[in-house]
């Protein structure tokens, strides 16, 4: 009996490890692929929207504007001008080129070689009781290029009222252009009332006459003698 039931035992216990041995795993899942991408980009899709939302938007800086520094360089050479006989203008310059230019050219300044201006005079124009002796004196300044020479340029009346018993004086002094000379006539009044003027000129050593210089003088009556 004992045989039996051990027998039984052994044959349940067998049948059992069989039952063990021979059962097949469980096949595995197989993923929906769809799916996994669809949770991927979700994910990413919140990835980016979260670091979108971390990051502060900076200010923008505005550049700085560029301001450019002079170019330092050699000396732009400077051009001589200069008219030709044909009547056009052509300029060189150091860097040994030459450039003609069509046109007039520019007319030069001539100084004036006989010239002056009166800058004083004593006395001045008024009135001189008539019949009275008046030296009259004038200041002449050479605003010409020429010099007046002492000997060879005199002054003389040349018109209107002949007030002077002398008509001609010659220069005492040499006149450098810019320097001055005083110059004087004796003016005899005439002696009837009225308006007189007396007219001068100098005249350079060609004989031609320059720089003019007048005297008006207005003859008026003696004053009334008190008894």
């Amino acid at each position: 009996m004992k045989k039996m039931i051990g027998m039984i035992s052994f044959l349940m216990l067998a049948v059992v490890l069989l039952s063990a041995c021979t059962q097949q795993p469980a096949a595995e899942t197989t993923p929906d692929l769809g799916e996994v991408k669809t949770q991927a980009v979700q994910t990413a899709v919140s990835q980016m929207t979260a670091d979108a939302e971390s990051m502060v938007e900076e200010p923008a800086v505005e550049q700085p504007t560029i301001t450019p520094l002079p170019t330092i360089g050699a000396a732009v050479p400077t051009a001589t001008s200069y008219a030709s006989s044909s009547g056009s203008t052509s300029s060189s310059g150091s860097s040994g080129g030459s450039t003609t230019y069509s046109g007039s050219p520019v007319p030069t300044w001539t100084p004036v070689v006989y010239d002056c201006q009166v800058v004083g005079q004593t006395p001045v124009d008024g009135n001189q009781y008539v019949g009275a002796d008046v030296d009259v004196y004038w200041t002449l300044k050479n605003t010409g290029a020429a010099t007046w020479k002492a000997g060879q340029y005199y002054y003389h009346w040349t018109g209107y009222s002949d007030l002077s018993p002398t008509h001609m004086f010659y220069l005492a002094s040499d006149v450098a252009p810019y320097g001055t000379i005083t110059v004087q006539i004796d003016v005899k009044v005439p002696t009837t009332i009225g308006q007189y003027r007396t007219q001068w000129y100098l005249v350079n050593d060609n004989g031609e006459d320059f720089c003019g210089f007048y005297y008006y003088v207005n003859a008026i009556a003696l004053p009334t003698a008190t008894p």
